[in-house]
């Protein structure tokens, strides 16, 4: 794997978290009390960007079925609501290490 540019720290810290286009995948990146973490960014259900943090909880929510990922092992927490009986197991979305150099996020993609 080879590390990645990806967004500013600064932006990073002010905005909580980002989904970014790094090679050929968007990759969610946020920043949670001084943590980095990093995780494919599409939905394994439909596809859709994940966008909502919850910082206590270290997990993201897909806006379009309400499908929950945990944010440091990328395993599903909580299936789509319109597919209650998918199996989580295999619905898990990669992680990534995450640095930050010379004030830029990076990733190991």
């Amino acid at each position: 794997m080879v590390w990645r540019v990806t967004i500013s720290y600064a932006a990073l810290e002010k905005a909580g978290h980002a989904a970014v286009k790094v090679k050929d995948r968007v990759v969610f990146i946020a920043v949670v009390n001084g943590r980095l973490y990093a995780m494919d960014a599409v939905c394994s259900h439909s596809r859709c960007i994940l966008g909502e943090l919850d910082k206590e909880k270290l997990t993201v929510k897909c806006p379009c079925h309400h499908a929950v990922f945990d944010l440091r092992t990328g395993e599903m927490l909580e299936p789509p609501y319109v597919a209650p009986d998918v199996p989580k197991e295999k619905m898990k979305l990669q992680t990534f290490n995450v640095r930050v150099n010379r004030g830029f996020v990076e990733v190991d993609v």
